[in-house]
């Protein structure tokens, strides 16, 4: 079974732990949304052991890694990209931006209220929008290189204007490709 035996570990998503004034795990912010993987293939020549990708994966890639590592098909219209890809080289050209969104309100009102929000990640940047509020705080813009934590909110900073206004269109896109 050693040698024949893939293990995939992974779980849940994040959970805040008061970051960003939040407990709990609704939200896209990095604390919330990271999600740990590790996969061991002992078919893998043994120089591909021990590699790290910075690509930026989701868990819909699980199920079509999974069916790939088994030898199976991939359905067309499954969601997700193989991560085998990266297995081999770690650098692999891979996504530059996915769509994000939580669109399930929970109770009526605080403490159990949780805001609906969409948005878009790209490496550098973080675009969301909180969908049923309105004024200056509705959009979040981070420059995640600048500010890995996301503690600086730039979407009402005249410098952050056009990247603001590229990540809007983004979002619009791809929320309208997710309907």
């Amino acid at each position: 079974m050693a040698t024949n035996t893939v293990i995939l570990f992974t779980s849940d998503n994040g959970h805040f732990a008061g970051e960003h004034g939040f407990f709990g795990k609704w939200f896209m912010h990095e604390e919330s949304l990271r999600v740990p993987m590790l996969l061991y293939d002992p078919r893998a020549p043994a120089g591909q052991y021990g590699q790290r990708s910075d690509a930026m994966t989701l868990n819909i890639d699980f199920a079509p890694t999974i069916l790939e590592l088994a030898g199976l098909p991939v359905p067309a219209t499954m969601q997700g990209r193989s991560l085998l890809p990266l297995l081999r080289d770690p650098r692999e050209s891979w996504r530059n931006e996915f769509f994000y969104e939580h669109l399930y309100e929970h109770g009526p009102k605080p403490p159990l209220h949780i805001e609906p929000c969409e948005g878009v990640r790209t490496r550098d940047w973080k675009y969301f929008v909180w969908l049923n509020q309105s004024g200056p705080t509705r959009e979040e813009l981070y420059d995640l290189r600048a500010d890995p934590l996301e503690t600086k909110n730039l979407a009402a900073e005249p410098a952050a204007a056009a990247n603001l206004e590229e990540l809007r269109r983004r979002h619009a896109d791809l929320a309208q490709r997710a309907r």
